[in-house]
């Protein structure tokens, strides 16, 4: 009780703290503002994500896809290697059969 008489001496029965005019009337449409002002910031966001995954995505494609096409040459020059050799070495396929199955 005591404290509460000191300060009711120093300051007074008065409220200290003021509010703006018209601030309760609009309040609920500040409210509003910043509402949609972080769904919009959302979405943005939320699309700008997307924009990077796809952009992600599309280019590992792309990068996968020129790796594959560098590699792709040089099985088919090696089967056609192979093709050849065989084809000179007059060896057809019943001896390369043969061959294999003994060999297990």
């Amino acid at each position: 009780m005591n404290e509460e008489k000191l300060i009711t001496d120093r300051f007074g029965n008065e409220n200290p703290f003021r509010v703006p005019n018209n601030y309760f009337n609009e309040f609920p449409q500040r409210i509003m503002r910043r509402i949609e002002h972080q769904r919009k910031r959302r979405r943005i966001i939320r699309w700008s994500i997307a924009a990077m995954l796809t952009g992600c995505v599309l280019s590992t494609t792309f990068l996968m896809k020129s790796i594959n096409q560098k590699n792709m040459p040089l099985e088919a020059d090696n089967s056609q290697y192979i093709e050849d050799a065989l084809d000179y070495s007059m060896i057809n396929n019943m001896e390369i059969a043969t061959y294999l199955t003994e060999a297990e």
